[in-house]
C-alpha cells in the first residue's frame, strides 16, 4: 500500500505545482492581460504549433537515441523508452534548477537500467563535450 502510496504522490503533487503556479501567474495579471492572453491563444496558428511540437518531439526523441548509442560500448542496452524518459526528466528538471537534469538524468537510467551512475554521467559529459564542439563548428561557419 505505502508504493501505490508513493507512486500517486508523485503524479498528484507535480501536477498541484502546475496547477498552483498557473493560478498565480494568472491571479497576478490585469484582466487586460488575462485577455491578451486568450486572444493569442484563439489566434495562434495550429499548423504552426503541430510543426513545432513534431520538432521538439524529434529532437528530444534523436537525444535519447543518441545516448543509448553512447551507452551501448559500455556494455549496457538501455531500452529507448526509459532512455526517452530519462531524458523528459531531465528537461523537466532544468526548468525548476537550471542544469540539475544532467544529474537526474543520470540518477533516473541508473535506477531503471542498473547502470552504474559514473558511467552514465560519463556519457553524458561526453554528450556535452560532443555538443560543445558542434557549436563551435558551427559558429565558426557561420
Amino acid at each position: 500500500m505505502k508504493k501505490t502510496t508513493i507512486k500517486i504522490l508523485k503524479i498528484i503533487l507535480p501536477l498541484l505545482l502546475g496547477v498552483f503556479l498557473i493560478w498565480f501567474s494568472i491571479r497576478n495579471s490585469t484582466p487586460l492581460e488575462r485577455e491578451e492572453l486568450l486572444e493569442n491563444i484563439k489566434s495562434a496558428n495550429p499548423i504552426f504549433i503541430l510543426i513545432s511540437l513534431i520538432c521538439g518531439l524529434l529532437s528530444h526523441l534523436s537525444r535519447a537515441y543518441r545516448w543509448k548509442f553512447l551507452l551501448e560500448p559500455l556494455g549496457y542496452k538501455p531500452q529507448f523508452a526509459n532512455s526517452f524518459m530519462a531524458v523528459m526528466v531531465a528537461y523537466l528538471a532544468n526548468f525548476g534548477v537550471p542544469r540539475s537534469g544532467e544529474v537526474l538524468r543520470g540518477v533516473t537510467i541508473s535506477s531503471y537500467e542498473n547502470i552504474p551512475f559514473e558511467k552514465a554521467f560519463g556519457t553524458i559529459i561526453s554528450e556535452r563535450i560532443a555538443d560543445f564542439i558542434m557549436l563551435l563548428l558551427v559558429i565558426t561557419a557561420a
